[in-house]
């Protein structure tokens, strides 16, 4: 935890470096992009945006009369479209289309920009109208300087109606904020062009770089054809102006497939630029041919945008970086710590779980308005968890060479590994816990030794080959070969490592064990000509006393107790029953009921005065032929005949059985000689095992 702790302290730091903003806002691009499906993301705007763009397209450049004609030719359609925006009660229009030069020279055309000119002379005075210009170094590019006299100005930088229209870039130059005020050549400010629109309209700006909210997609914008504006101007139909622009800001430039693109958070993103305008005053003239998706933005979308932000006061809020430095550095501890329990495959999908999580929470943030810290908190998870497995690797191995030193030679290898990878569930002294413990033993194994009396390393082979299946068995369901007594089996579940189902698993393992025991005689035993061996297996469960026994040179990991001892017991009382999988009653009870046991029997073991129920293992439910779990029916049908002292009825249903089921067979002796001659009124239905 010390350890997390500081790596996250170290990471959280970081947000409160230089230019670590520009961090926080990196992650609303890939969001953005995330979000296409999604829409967590997105506030649809009002049913009357307050910001429209006229657009001069590529249908502008194919309509007439524009078409063939250079752009500095067009001034007098750009008086009409003026003249009608002004008759329809426009809040304010910013013009982002500059035109530096001019056909009006008395060489050239005398008077040709009249039509403009007295348009801007005409709402000039109103502040309705800002141009926008674009410094380079110490270098403008803006209007003629007729057309600001004509709108009430001096003229230069500086000027009440000129605003500059270039674009600030984060570090990668990337469009993502917009600032209210841009520097002047000369020294001093002047508000930015969308800051300028926004401040006429009434909308109030907020002071410094605001983050443009480009959850607003520019098809959602209402933006016009300049060609269809022009004409409907021309035509005076000012209802139409009404109807669409009172009351907004109109944004007036280019949106063209190569001209004045830049890249904006929305570069993910590829977005087509010749969809249908909003509204059409007439009929199209000219078929609206554009490119396909385009990742990047007309200069003059990015104005809408962001005076869309202004008007509805929408500028997503970035965290302070000492709250963002707080957030990065306690969500880097927390997973630091997750990691620290955890195996690195576990820690790897921890991980990507946090990030997703991380992920759906930075959606909702950025719907919200608030920008998320998804880029440091990404950065910082994935340094946390190179920085704590390396860590892990190069402290705690040493560690895990001592487990896997210590155990290599007497436990299963999966067990090595789990007790190396939790080395804190390792103790080497003596300790009591709850365990299940399991005994085989080979059935025929004596008459299979007289037969291969002269082939020991046949007999061997024979052996080990069985007792191989049981020990795969074994392992494969959690637990470990504690020893082999010459053709007997002892395993355990529960110890070093604890194990809330061990005796489910124990279980699992033995069925497992009697399948390959049938696999075994039907391929290798066959095929040696010899016949079948079988197997017996008593499980039970409780606390015994787990931990090194032996000597200081030689030690063995084991179990003691009376736990063991029963286990032991029940495994050779299947002798008595013809059964082969016995199990005690703690074992029985901490099954679930998907296995189909048989009680056999109360049972007092050699060594005990108190009886204990014992059951028989079928197998899995679902997996028991019909005929068996009928017969297991029955057989419970008759012995609770049996323990109501109702022994002749028992004897009867247990005689039904007795052919082919030899514990059947045994309490229909029992039942037949009690009716004879009736156990004691305080009979407690035990049977005494006096043999092993």
């Amino acid at each position: 935890m010390v350890v997390a702790l500081g790596i996250g302290t170290v990471l959280g730091s970081s947000m409160l470096l230089p230019n670590a903003d520009f961090l926080q806002r990196l992650g609303i691009d890939p969001l953005l992009w995330i979000d296409q499906p999604l829409g967590l993301t997105h506030r649809p705007l009002p049913a009357h945006p307050p910001v429209a763009v006229v657009a001069v397209r590529e249908e502008t450049y194919r309509t007439a009369p524009l078409k063939d004609r250079p752009k500095v030719a067009w001034t007098p359609q750009f008086g009409d479209v003026l003249a009608g925006l002004a008759a329809g009660g426009v809040a304010v229009i910013g013009m982002d289309e500059i035109f530096p030069t001019t056909l009006d020279h008395p060489d050239l055309v005398p008077r040709y920009d009249r039509r403009l000119r007295q348009v801007l002379g005409a709402i000039g005075p109103a502040g309705k109208v800002v141009l926008g210009y674009a410094p380079y170094g110490d270098q403008i590019v803006g209007p003629d300087q007729g057309l600001v006299i004509a709108l009430g100005g001096e003229g230069g930088e500086g000027d009440k109606n000129l605003s500059p229209i270039n674009l600030v870039t984060d570090p990668d130059n990337v469009v993502r904020t917009y600032p209210d005020t841009q520097p002047l050549t000369q020294g001093g400010t002047v508000r930015s062009f969308a800051a300028e629109l926004a401040t006429r309209a009434g909308y109030a700006v907020p002071a410094g770089d605001s983050v443009i909210d480009f959850t607003i997609a520019p098809r959602e914008l209402p933006i016009y054809e300049f060609a269809d504006i022009a004409a409907c101007a021309k035509s005076q139909q000012i209802d139409f102006f009404r109807r669409e622009f009172a009351g907004r800001i109109v944004i007036v430039g280019l949106i063209l497939d190569t001209e004045d693109r830049h890249i904006t958070a929305r570069r993910l993103l590829a977005e087509r630029s010749d969809h249908e305008p909003a509204a059409r005053c007439g009929p199209a003239l000219s078929p609206g041919v554009g490119a396909g998706g385009r990742t990047t933005m007309a200069g003059t979308l990015v104005h809408a945008i962001a005076a869309t932000t202004f008007a509805l006061g929408r500028a997503p809020l970035m965290l302070h970086p000492a709250a963002a430095a707080v957030l990065v550095g306690m969500l880097s501890t927390v997973l630091g710590a997750l990691l620290f329990l955890l195996a690195p495959g576990r820690g790897l999908l921890a991980l990507l779980a946090a990030v997703l999580v991380a992920v759906l929470a930075s959606l909702h943030a950025l719907g919200s308005g608030i920008v998320p810290p998804l880029v440091p908190i990404l950065l910082a998870w994935a340094l946390t968890f190179t920085a704590i497995y390396v860590y892990r690797f190069v402290v705690e191995d040493r560690t895990r060479r001592r487990v896997v030193n210590a155990f290599r030679h007497y436990l299963a290898p999966s067990l090595v590994d789990r007790l190396a990878e939790n080395p804190d569930g390792l103790t080497l002294v003596g300790e009591t816990r709850p365990v299940t413990i399991a005994f085989y033993d080979i059935v025929g194994f004596t008459s299979l030794g007289e037969r291969l009396e002269k082939e020991p390393e046949r007999l061997v082979a024979v052996v080990n080959g069985l007792l191989a299946r049981v020990a795969d068995s074994v392992e494969r369901h959690g637990g470990y070969v504690d020893k082999f007594i010459g053709d007997s089996v002892m395993a355990i579940w529960g110890a070093p490592l604890p194990d809330p189902y061990a005796a489910e698993h124990a279980v699992a393992a033995g069925l497992d064990a009697f399948a390959a025991l049938d696999a075994y005689n039907d391929s290798f035993m066959r095929e040696q000509g010899l016949p079948p061996l079988g197997l017996r297996a008593g499980i039970n469960s409780g606390d015994a006393v787990v931990g090194n026994v032996g000597s200081p040179t030689r030690l063995n990991y084991t179990v003691l107790g009376d736990a063991v001892n029963l286990a032991s017991r029940l495994e050779g009382a299947n002798k008595l029953y013809g059964s082969q999988l016995m199990i005690g009653e703690a074992t029985y009870r901490q099954l679930p009921r998907r296995y189909l046991m048989r009680r056999l029997d109360h049972l007092v073991v050699k060594g005990k005065a108190r009886p204990v129920k014992v059951y028989e293992a079928i197998g899995l439910a679902g997996d028991v032929a019909p005929e068996r779990a009928d017969g297991v029916r029955r057989f419970h049908a008759a012995l609770a005949l049996y323990y109501r002292r109702r022994f002749a009825e028992a004897a009867d249903l247990f005689a039904a059985l007795a052919d082919k089921d030899p514990a059947a067979a045994l309490y229909r002796d029992r039942a037949a000689g009690y009716a004879e001659t009736p156990p004691p009124a305080d009979w407690d239905r035990s049977y005494i095992l006096t043999t092993k």
